[in-house]
């Protein structure tokens, strides 16, 4: 259920969706699977109805991609923003440069990589991260404290065989 500090929002996303969808901008956005993350600094995020794994990754689809999935020996072409799950604060933003993001699928952090092994190209994903499959004690640079849960939203938007 939503607690109270999560109606504002809510109420403001939906508003501005609302407005976006009579101003015949494109189709409507799809409707909130999870609580807010937009530039909510302050607020911790939680993720409703999300999918579990056994390792604790927790994550919901906004939508669900159509494309070809990732193997392990994939390079993966990407959008995504980074957020502290404690408050929101973002930390890192593919999107925000304006530029997607290229790795081998195994060449970042555990929970990251679990998060799209799962997903098809055209996929959207909210990832709520746990430390342990993060940075975990070390934590990295002043960006990302020790023990930090982290919350990423993954556009996925291409796998290859190299970049």
């Amino acid at each position: 259920m939503w607690n109270a500090r999560f109606l504002l929002p809510l109420m403001l996303l939906l508003a501005f969706a609302a407005a976006s969808g009579a101003c015949g901008d494109g189709p409507d956005p799809p409707a909130p699977t999870a609580t807010p993350t937009a530039e909510a600094a302050g607020t911790p995020i939680v993720l409703e109805n999300a999918t579990v794994t056994p390792s604790g990754l927790r994550y919901v689809d906004e939508v669900v991609g159509t494309g070809e999935s990732p193997t392990a020996d994939s390079f993966v072409t990407v959008h995504y923003t980074g957020r502290l799950a404690a408050n929101g604060q973002k930390f890192d933003s593919s999107v925000d440069r304006g530029q997607p993001a290229i790795f081998p699928l195994g060449g970042v952090i555990k929970g990251f990589g679990e998060a799209i092994s799962t997903m098809r190209v055209g996929g959207k994903r909210i990832a709520y991260i746990p430390a342990d499959l993060a940075y975990g004690a070390q934590g990295r640079g002043e960006a990302i404290p020790p023990n930090a849960d982290l919350v990423f939203e993954i556009e996925l938007i291409a796998v290859g065989d190299q970049p």
